[in-house]
């Protein structure tokens, strides 16, 4: 299973005993997301990045209200979408960067706080993408995205629609260097020992052979 949710869904929604099944989460290739060099304080205005092809649906709407409310601070606004917005102050809309990327990957090494305020999703991967960089992310109580966003350690987590919640989680991280740094050095190490890809394939081939091994050895007996 990719987390802890799904397991618990499937002991409590259908019965699967809890000692069947491994949790192995996807991930990334951290080493090809990570920042070429490590994040330091600068005097450059504060970058917020949301990358979600669903405005809407992935709370970048909800994101544009609380941005509004901080925009005389002197912030940027990078939406990655799908969807196309008007001109306005301090927002920047790419609609054309593909997954995986090197410009999409730069943006990332470029802004400083990754923000999906998102409504619905089970884990998503952008979140693996921004801990690989050492951003410091926000993030909803949604599916399994607390087990990465884990809230005052790895990221902040806001609730679902509260523009109030995500404009002072914003707050406290543009202008709070030092928390920034802290969050963002804390989410690369722990999306670097829990979801990076080629570590997690290894698992998942390692779990596959030996259940192989033991229905060959069932077969031979």
């Amino acid at each position: 299973a990719w987390s802890e949710w799904t397991k618990h869904g499937l002991v409590q929604g259908y019965e699967v005993p809890a000692d069947k099944i491994t949790v192995i989460p996807p991930g990334v290739n951290v080493h090809e997301w990570r920042r070429p060099k490590p994040r330091e304080p600068h005097a450059d205005p504060v970058k917020i990045l949301f990358v979600g092809g669903d405005l809407e649906r992935k709370g970048g709407l909800v994101l544009l209200e609380a941005f509004r409310a901080l925009r005389h601070l002197g912030l940027e606004l990078h939406l990655v979408t799908k969807d196309r917005l008007p001109p306005e102050p301090g927002v920047f809309v790419y609609n054309n960067l593909g997954a995986n990327s090197q410009p999409l990957k730069d943006l990332y090494h470029t802004c400083d706080i990754f923000a999906l305020p998102t409504f619905a999703d089970t884990l998503a991967m952008v979140l693996s993408e921004a801990g690989s960089s050492g951003m410091a992310i926000i993030a909803t109580n949604v599916g399994a995205i607390p087990e990465l966003v884990r809230n005052g350690e790895t990221g902040l987590i806001v609730p679902v629609g509260d523009a109030v919640s995500l404009t002072q989680a914003l707050r406290d991280l543009a202008t709070n260097p030092a928390l920034r740094m802290t969050l963002g050095e804390r989410a690369m190490a722990y999306v670097t020992r829990h979801y990076d890809a080629p570590s997690n394939a290894s698992r998942l081939l390692d779990l596959l052979k030996a259940e192989a091994d033991a229905a060959r050895a069932q077969r031979t007996r």
